[in-house]
């Protein structure tokens, strides 16, 4: 049972009543906040150190790399914007996590 797959996300007590909302709850952007500097402090460290990197990195590295004149947070970046406009065809709208991981990260 506990293997089982969730019908359902499952809330914590900072979970924001409306999960698409542009303007969630103080509790779930700090919440959010945190998280994504902690990310994109691991992710630096993990660069940093030389010991291997996430699949985005590589990717926004290898980019970083080939243009010469980002850097790897830049590419990051437009990597993230690029992924987002093609979400435009499909109609997915990205919520203020996804906007948020675009820029701190």
């Amino acid at each position: 049972e506990i293997l089982r797959p969730a019908k359902k996300v499952p809330t914590v007590r900072w979970s924001s009543p409306d999960p698409m909302s542009l303007r969630p709850k103080w509790s779930t952007m700090a919440i959010l906040v945190i998280g994504e500097f902690l990310f994109g402090l691991g992710d630096s460290l993990l660069i940093a150190a030389g010991i291997g990197n996430t699949p985005w990195t590589v990717l926004a590295e290898g980019i970083s790399n080939y243009v010469g004149i980002w850097t790897i947070g830049e590419a990051t970046f437009a990597v993230s914007a690029a992924v987002m406009l093609l979400w435009i065809p499909i109609k997915e709208v990205p919520g203020i996590g996804t906007i948020l991981n675009a820029i701190i990260i």
